[in-house]
């Protein structure tokens, strides 16, 4: 039986949702495209003004989508463009991983990197390590199953 779950997890190919700070982690990934320096494609990158704005449920839903795994790229300590949202982030992050290990995900599915800017080789190094310890981990107990979900009829009246 263990011979089985390696074969599947040989070929798991984890789905990592990134969310990018602007400012200090975005400049970061453009120098990484500058310099041909190359990341895991498993990591669907979206892009916010401040990491100090993604909310616990945002990860969640996220998880109930199927990502494997949330990695939160932001800025330094003291480099913060609205010099609160690494702080927050931080607060965040420590509540998340609380959650997820309630949850049965496990902490280390949600991994927050402060990136220095314009350090392409860094964070080019980072993502591929979040996409390797992913995928060591093997696929998100939490799958999404459209058949789940049931369709209400939007003229339907709640009382």
């Amino acid at each position: 039986m263990s011979n089985k779950f390696k074969i599947c997890k040989d070929d798991f190919e984890p789905r990592i949702v990134g969310f990018v700070c602007n400012w200090g982690a975005y400049s970061s990934l453009e120098m990484a495209g500058v310099n041909k320096l190359k990341y895991a494609p498993d990591v669907k990158l979206i892009r916010l003004m401040c990491l100090g704005r993604v909310h616990t449920g945002l990860v969640l839903k996220a998880f109930e989508m199927g990502a494997d795994g949330i990695l939160l790229l932001g800025c330094p300590p003291g480099s913060c463009h609205y010099e609160f949202g690494v702080d927050r982030t931080k607060e965040s992050v420590a509540q998340m991983k609380k959650m997820l290990n309630l949850l049965g995900l496990g902490s280390k599915r949600v991994h927050l990197v402060e990136v220095p800017p314009d350090d392409g080789e860094f964070v080019a190094r980072r993502i591929n390590a979040f996409v390797k310890r992913t995928k060591d981990l093997g696929p998100s107990p939490v799958k999404y199953a459209p058949s789940q979900i049931e369709m209400v009829d939007p003229s339907a009246s709640l009382f």
